[in-house]
């Protein structure tokens, strides 16, 4: 059986796209290994992401009792002093820290219910002939006409039959705090000399903590986690007033800038993180996967070539702009000269 169009790849991107591939009336093979049981970071989410939800029917899932609204954001960037951003004087309202588990499992359920057909699996390999991707997978073979790619940094169909660009060599490590005190909920940012950290108070009081650097620098050793956070300013200073000790053991993922151009090709469009990964300061990961499995699933409902080809103009737009604004907010840190993470961030300049 040769299905018309694929998902690959689960997450917000994957889930988005299925779910609306399945409003315009296709049912899509979605092919995404099971979520693990593992915390994943990625919170925050943008007042700008609201709209799309509500284009997917999807906006009331953000009033559940897993979500909470991040009225005030903290941040010191350049000096030691906090700089309050209050969503008050955001015309476009208050992010969303989100509980992510919840928030896709929702989105899967969703898409699944309107019609996406899920398999619970990876795929190993694939070659394209004819037209048909045929994609060898652990369940066995299955083909398809066109594919979403919707596996992140990964990028498992764009990185082999596109051109992958990176722009630094970001990671991060992040682990989960639990405390002994009800938390004043806040969203903290906090530069130091090999990188910055960010804190955030989940709605079930959990603290999540990311300390981002790039692989070379000191600190991503997991015994170094815990002394390093506590020896920040604002948020060492949080733990120690709420009483928070460490939930589990820090984890390490990339977090590096990269992109794929042009974002669509023969039978495929990468959408989400597979399209275009942003540095996690720029907070524009979920939105940014949420706009454009809207937009690709759109183009190729529609069966317009031209709009889809527009998308991917659309992509490489937002790279240029995301990447002139990077720039100008890591300048803004010059405390540090000596260091090398600094540095290479202002020479890129």
């Amino acid at each position: 059986m040769i299905h018309e169009v694929a998902v690959l790849g689960g997450g917000i991107a994957g889930a988005a796209a299925a779910l609306r591939l399945a409003q315009g009336g296709q049912r899509p093979l979605w092919i995404a290994a099971k979520r693990g049981a593992a915390f994943k970071p990625g919170e925050h989410l943008s007042a700008a992401a609201i709209p799309l939800l509500k284009t997917l029917g999807s906006d009331a899932m953000l009033r559940a009792e897993a979500h909470r609204h991040a009225h005030s954001t903290y941040s010191a960037w350049g000096s030691d002093l906090l700089v309050e951003r209050n969503a008050i004087v955001q015309l476009e309202g208050p992010p969303t820290v989100l509980d992510r588990a919840v928030f896709e499992d929702t989105l899967t359920a969703q898409a699944i219910a309107a019609g996406a057909t899920r398999i619970a699996c990876d795929v190993d390999d694939m070659q394209v002939a004819d037209g048909t991707w045929h994609l060898h997978t652990t369940e066995g073979r299955l083909a398809a006409g066109f594919i979403f790619d919707a596996t992140g940094r990964k990028a498992v169909v764009a990185a082999r039959y596109g051109t992958r660009f990176q722009a630094d060599k970001l990671c991060c490590q992040y682990a989960l705090f639990t405390g002994a005190k009800a938390p004043r909920p806040v969203t903290l940012i906090e530069a130091v000399e090999h990188g910055w950290w960010y804190m955030s108070v989940l709605a079930d009081g959990r603290v999540v903590l990311n300390y981002y650097t790039d692989p070379d620098l000191p600190g991503l050793e997991p015994q170094d986690f815990e002394a390093g956070a506590r020896d920040t300013h604002a948020i060492g200073a949080y733990l120690s007033d709420y009483g928070y000790d460490t939930c589990d053991t820090p984890r390490r993922i990339t977090t590096n800038s990269t992109w794929i151009a042009p974002a669509i090709g023969a039978g495929w469009v990468a959408i989400g993180d597979a399209a275009a990964a942003f540095d996690p300061l720029s907070s524009h990961g979920m939105t940014t996967a949420l706009w454009s499995a809207i937009e690709a699933a759109d183009a190729y409902l529609a069966h317009d070539r031209q709009r889809m080809h527009g998308y991917a103009d659309s992509v490489a737009k937002g790279v240029q702009d995301y990447l002139s604004s990077k720039t100008d907010v890591y300048q803004r840190e010059m405390r540090w000269p000596g260091s090398p993470f600094w540095s290479r961030r202002h020479s890129s300049a």
